[in-house]
């Protein structure tokens, strides 16, 4: 017995070792080797639980998590462990259970909180879930993605008293007051800085309810307090914007059923209100009025279906379209979105084909051109990265209005730097076939790409030879549209000075900050330099047409015959040169402007040094 006491520990080590070095699933086997020769010492069963969690093994993890707790009930990450299992295994209930132990042994610990408010809310206990993300919140005011779950429980309570969940709220965590859940969460006194910041935070991403709650506490334990009155009738009154914006929806659909767009309206006017189940109603009602349109391009409408479940449902609109219209071209494309968002990319695939197919077959017939045999794409010929809001969708645009180039289904792939774990497959389907023997190009434009971190390596590694194509406007005049794009979006609520002094105080933080799909990200897409010395570290100059916007915005005939040569056609000019994308908005103070551009001076200097391009921004 004694020699299987010491294997037992020679197998532990090796399993601390393993999980050291990343390797769960040897450090699984040798955790459970160990228990095997000491089956009474929890500790066995907790690590090998804790590498089982890793694997994503759930049902071997509730097991070894339980055992355990049985050997040692008073050990609150087994606890945790074991709720975070059951989630998975959507054992609301139980995880709820689990979660309420652990809080009662680690009243600390803000992610216990945090499950425990998921669990809650997938059983609609509202109350209690609103409770659970409140201490969170109190504890690490930095969870991802708290305030829009706390935001969304407050607003499915049908009456929320405050004072309940600041009786359940205890900021101390006094150790005598440790006993059970519900005596752990006891009253403290009031404290209106605690809810002006959740207030601030809840507003930030748009949670109005709940931040309108806890300003009105704030005020009335300080009713003077100027600054919070301000914040409140800031947010009553866009409040009051939503609610006549939604009256109007509906009006419109009394008025008008059978308008897809009055449907199409109402959904985004739910969204901004986080309504997303009578969102998703609304879009799926577009979309059974009008399945024969663009509804791909709408990702607001998608991302709804997807968080609703509602996916399947939009599969079938889109299907019943195809049977009724079986040469119809945008059905198959939009269901090419549904399914790829379902997981099911080679379904997808086929759909995406037979679109490109249809859309190459569309544009031959109208053109008068013989249609010779088709072959698929196998390399993009040209690819515009960048930046965005610097005039990307008007020069896209304009190229595929080109005789020589098929366009593929959708200008914005963003394969290389979203997607690209659906697979090159994927996103070669959704380039059209072309024309055998013949000069025929086709390329896409995706201004994710450049400021995005694995964008060219990822490219480069597959395509080292494609022609990349990048547009740089002044960073200042950049930022600014697209704070007020976001803005139009229901993507930002902050002023853009609020917003401009966060992004300042994160980057100062993190200089290593990572650019990804939230909004914001004013001042760090503005760096060119950086972005652009990274693509020219593998890509060979002559490969990059590097363009000031400026410059396309008022030659554009001139600047259109250079990126012709650039990809090899001969000029083509157009009728007119329209904006395809512009930005209406107020100016900002010309101290903001003044601030943005002494900011972006030395990155503006080192770009043009770099380049040897006068870009004649730090004029301006």
């Amino acid at each position: 017995m004694c020699n299987d006491y010491s294997q037992a520990e020679i197998y532990d080590k090796l399993g601390d070792s393993l999980q050291e070095k990343g390797d769960f699933e040897e450090a699984a086997i040798a955790y459970n080797r160990a228990s095997q020769l000491n089956s009474e010492v929890s500790w066995y069963f907790h690590k090998l639980g804790d590498v089982l969690v890793k694997q994503e093994k759930w049902l071997e993890a509730i097991e070894a998590n339980r055992r355990a707790i049985e050997l040692n009930p008073n050990f609150s990450w087994s606890y945790h462990n074991l709720g975070y299992a059951l989630l998975k295994q959507e054992q609301w209930n139980d995880a709820v259970t689990a979660y309420r132990k652990a809080i009662e042994l680690n009243p600390n610990f803000s992610w216990s909180y945090y499950n425990l408010g998921d669990a809650l809310a997938f059983i609609q206990e509202w109350d209690e879930a609103s409770v659970a993300y409140f201490c969170a919140v109190a504890i690490d005011p930095n969870l991802p993605g708290i305030y829009e779950k706390f935001g969304d429980a407050l607003r499915q309570r049908s009456e929320f008293g405050l004072e309940q969940a600041v009786n359940y709220y205890h900021h101390t965590f006094e150790q005598e007051k440790r006993s059970s859940y519900p005596n752990l969460l006891s009253f403290v006194p009031a404290n209106p800085e605690l809810y002006s910041q959740i207030a601030t935070a809840l507003a930030k991403y748009n949670q109005l309810e709940g931040a309108i709650i806890f300003y009105q506490a704030a005020l009335e334990i300080k009713p003077d307090d100027g600054d919070i009155s301000r914040q409140l009738q800031r947010i009553l009154k866009k409040k009051d914007e939503l609610e006549i914006e939604l009256n109007s929806c509906r009006r419109a659909i009394t008025e008008n059923p059978d308008s897809c767009w009055s449907y199409y309206n109402l959904g985004v006017a739910m969204t901004r209100q986080y309504k997303w189940d009578e969102a998703a109603a609304a879009f799926l009602n577009a979309i059974e009025l009008h399945p024969d349109f663009h509804w791909w391009f709408y990702y607001n409408l998608w991302e709804v279906f997807a968080k609703q479940g509602k996916l399947q449902q939009a599969v079938s609109l889109c299907q019943q379209a195809i049977e009724i219209k079986p040469d119809s071209f945008w059905p198959y494309l939009n269901l090419g979105e549904a399914l790829t968002r379902q997981g099911k990319l080679d379904e997808a695939i086929a759909c995406y084909q037979t679109a490109s197919y249809k859309q190459t077959l569309i544009v031959l017939t109208g053109s008068g051109q013989e249609q010779k045999k088709l072959e698929p794409v196998q390399v993009p010929d040209f690819i515009i990265i960048g930046s965005q809001r610097c005039g990307t969708t008007s020069l896209y645009s304009y190229l595929t209005q080109h005789p020589q180039i098929f366009s593929p289904i959708k200008k914005e792939v963003d394969f290389w730097s979203w997607h690209f774990n659906r697979g090159i497959d994927w996103y070669l389907s959704h380039f059209p076939p072309l024309p055998q023997g013949q000069n025929f190009l086709t390329g896409e434009a995706s201004p994710s790409y450049l400021d995005y971190r694995d964008a060219a390596e990822r490219l480069f590694d597959v395509f080292p030879n494609v022609k990349l194509i990048v547009l740089l406007r002044n960073p200042v005049d950049r930022a600014i549209s697209q704070y007020y794009r976001w803005v139009s979006l229901n993507w930002e609520n902050r002023s853009f000075e609020q917003a401009i002094a966060e992004e300042l105080e994160r980057l100062e933080n993190n200089p290593d900050y990572i650019i990804g799909e939230e909004p914001g990200n004013y001042l760090a897409r503005g760096m060119y330099v950086e972005f652009i010395k990274k693509w020219l570290d593998l890509f060979p100059r002559e490969k990059l047409l590097i363009l000031r916007s400026e410059d396309f915005y008022e030659h554009t005939a001139v600047v259109m015959k250079q990126v012709l040569e650039f990809v090899g056609l001969p000029e083509h000019s157009i009728s007119e040169y329209a904006n395809y994308n512009p930005g209406f908005y107020p100016p900002v103070s010309e101290s903001m402007r003044y601030w943005l551009g002494d900011y972006f001076r030395p990155y503006n200097q080192q770009l043009e040094e770099f380049l040897g391009i006068k870009f004649r921004w730090n004029n301006k």
